[in-house]
């Protein structure tokens, strides 16, 4: 590998989108939104014997509990879902709801809110169709069927997330800022049905990651383009703890061990290379079968999914963009330097930032960022830039 020290000046260990479209379904109700959700109210055993006239078809079961639904459509979208726990509580509730046999409600049962007690935990399907992906989640108290109220995520990020979307020369230029984290990107053609800023609610995902709750949320910029994904992470209460901004792929961030070895697989050449995670990075050797047989080292950015030099922390390849170039076929510097220069000039034109100079690019900062200096309504002041992603933040000069 060529180690670039050459040229390292120093080296530093919205409301949703409404998609009137054929085929699709929306969502607008979020979860605990939905006035009455609770149809009855009334909690009831098993065994009372139920309306003969009143039909339902069971969705899903689980160890015990059925889901099921009225017949009778009260709503296009908010359904009487009836939840029966093991024939002991039975309970109903308004539920928004796309009938797919493809996609039944998940059941499970964790403790979500650290009370020792595992809750019933539901997915439900809530819409699907062009661009539209709906997953809401309910949790349900296991001795009363009580439903217990979970932060809308899509909410706070329409008031939380700062974004523009602007058209210039053919050219469509994206800018987001969440939390002092950016994401800036351009596309090289500005028609189709384009918003005037990112927004979210048309694809929304939960998971349970370490018993806490995590919402995954795409950003929304036109009828086809995602630029970014925000991952939102729950307290015990079911509030909101943090949001983290990734770089929206084929491939996303933020990558685990596993997901690195795999993608590693199918680029590195075959050898026995192995991958260990030192201070946040996914650190990798293998043999070197082309000069002297040493050993060579890249290092990988879990966060980012940016291949880079472990020495200079320079950027070499990316994971999560498919579409960037492969810098680590590169070895001349200067033929390097002025490819960074090109990766980067969309994304500062996107951020609405200049070049502090002509080599605004001032070193790299051992993580595959590159350090830049750049100037914003007559302020100069340094950022950090992945330049295969977008992803940049302003920081102070490590230099001083």
């Amino acid at each position: 590998m060529i180690i670039k020290q050459n040229i390292v000046k120093a080296t530093i260990l919205g409301v949703a989108f409404t998609l009137l479209c054929s085929g699709c379904i929306l969502s607008n109700a979020k979860p605990n939104d939905a006035p009455n959700r609770e149809e009855s109210g009334i909690s009831q055993n098993a065994n009372k014997k139920q309306n003969k006239d009143s039909k339902s078809l069971i969705l899903n079961e689980k160890n015990g509990i059925v889901i099921s639904i009225s017949s009778i459509k009260e709503d296009k979208l908010l359904r009487n879902i009836t939840v029966d726990m093991r024939g002991k509580l039975k309970k109903s509730f308004l539920w928004n709801t796309v009938m797919d046999t493809s996609r039944p409600p998940i059941i499970d049962e964790i403790d979500v809110n650290a009370n020792g007690t595992k809750e019933i935990v539901i997915h439900m399907n809530a819409g699907t169709g062009i661009g539209v992906a709906i997953n809401e989640v309910h949790i349900l108290d296991p001795n009363s069927l009580e439903e217990l109220n979970v932060e809308d995520p899509v909410q706070r990020l329409n008031n939380k997330l700062n974004s523009s979307i602007k058209h210039q020369t053919g050219k469509t230029y994206i800018d987001t800022e969440l939390d002092g984290k950016h994401l800036s990107k351009m596309y090289d053609y500005d028609i189709g049905s384009w918003g005037e800023r990112v927004s979210f609610g048309s694809i929304v995902s939960y998971e349970i990651q370490n018993g806490r709750l995590r919402a995954n949320l795409a950003g929304q910029a036109s009828m086809s383009e995602f630029p970014v994904k925000v991952v939102v992470d729950y307290n015990s209460d079911l509030t909101i703890e943090n949001f983290t901004l990734f770089y929206s792929g084929f491939l996303q961030p933020q990558f685990s061990e596993e997901d690195v070895k795999s993608m590693l697989d199918h680029w590195l050449p075959e050898g026995d290379w192995i991958v260990e995670r030192k201070d946040n990075q996914y650190v990798t050797s293998y043999p070197n079968h082309s000069s002297d047989g040493e050993s060579m080292m890249i290092s990988i950015n879990p966060m980012t999914g940016t291949v880079h030099d472990t020495t200079s922390g320079s950027p070499l390849k990316s994971l999560a963009n498919v579409d960037a170039p492969d810098l680590f076929q590169i070895s001349n510097g200067t033929k390097y330097m002025a490819e960074l220069y090109r990766l980067g000039k969309p994304i500062l034109e996107a951020a609405g930032l200049k070049p502090a100079s002509k080599d605004w690019i001032t070193g790299f900062l051992g993580d595959g960022y590159v350090l830049g200096e750049v100037i914003r309504s007559n302020l100069k002041f340094m950022i950090k830039v992945d330049v295969f992603t977008g992803q940049w933040e302003k920081i102070s000069d490590p230099f001083q």
